[in-house]
């Protein structure tokens, strides 16, 4: 199986000068790195410093889901490695995460990021409840694979079609795909082996206020459920949902984007 890493890139330049050594000694068959408009002089450090890496260039800033799309559009691997530009990956990461793929049936493999374990979920009154499964040194399978850190059959992203731009700047993306993917009869596995540190909490937090970045999250949510909902639990939902408006009124405002957004997409 050949390999690619795709590394979305936003003012990163700081943790690619860390972290691109470990990435460059995986042995994979390319690296290729998406630059979404930084203003940190990111690519005239890639281009320097890794000139064999693929580098894309955004002129302006389309954010995390096209990003990552764009970087798979260049991928020719048969497994990609999705990794953050402050992720640190493992040395033997390859190694652990390939042997997942024999069986044709694995979607992706999400990673041990600093210690934190697979996603479990399950529905409750319509609602989409989930949260981290125990955390163990047993192979699990996840409710999705991590935006960040995940290895992704390339093939079957394609005929998913990757992350959804609806999620545009990001949050849940990476939780639609998982949910896609397991209606669609795939499978998607936790490995303890597969460790990764993940650095920082992102650039998100730096981009958007505290109470705008949450709406995001909220809405973002709202949409993952929406788009993979089973036609049974609607009215449930519903339900669940003018509860929540009720008890806490300002849930109306990321209920009302996420209406606006899936009216427009």
């Amino acid at each position: 199986m050949t390999t690619s890493v795709v590394i979305p890139v936003y003012n990163g330049k700081k943790y690619l000068e860390d972290n691109l050594p470990f990435v460059n000694n995986l042995g994979v068959d390319e690296i290729i790195l998406v630059d979404d408009a930084s203003t940190d002089e990111s690519a005239e450090f890639i281009t320097k410093n890794y000139p064999q890496a693929k580098l894309i260039k955004h002129s302006t800033n389309l954010r995390f889901p096209i990003s990552v799309n764009d970087g798979f559009k260049k991928a020719t691997g048969d497994i990609v490695f999705l990794l953050n530009q402050d992720l640190k990956p493992s040395v033997n990461l390859v190694k652990n995460t390939l042997r997942h793929f024999k069986d044709s049936d694995v979607f992706a493999v999400t990673f041990n990021e600093n210690g934190r374990s697979w996603a479990d979920g399950k529905w409750v009154g319509g609602m989409l409840e989930f949260t981290n499964g125990k955390l163990d040194n047993k192979l699990h399978d996840s409710l999705w694979p991590s935006g960040g850190s995940s290895a992704i059959r390339r093939d079957l992203w394609n005929k998913l079609g990757g992350f959804d731009p609806i999620f545009t700047p990001g949050y849940f993306e990476d939780l639609d795909l998982g949910l896609r993917a397991h209606k669609a009869g795939y499978k998607i596995i936790w490995d303890p082996r597969c460790k990764v540190d993940h650095l920082t909490e992102g650039t998100f937090p730096k981009s958007f206020g505290v109470k705008k970045l949450q709406y995001i999250k909220e809405r973002n949510y709202l949409i993952a459920v929406w788009k993979n909902i089973d036609s049974k639990l609607w009215l449930s939902h519903i339900l669940s949902l003018i509860k929540r408006i009720i008890l806490h009124p300002g849930y109306l405002v990321p209920t009302l984007w996420a209406l606006w957004k899936k009216l427009v997409s």
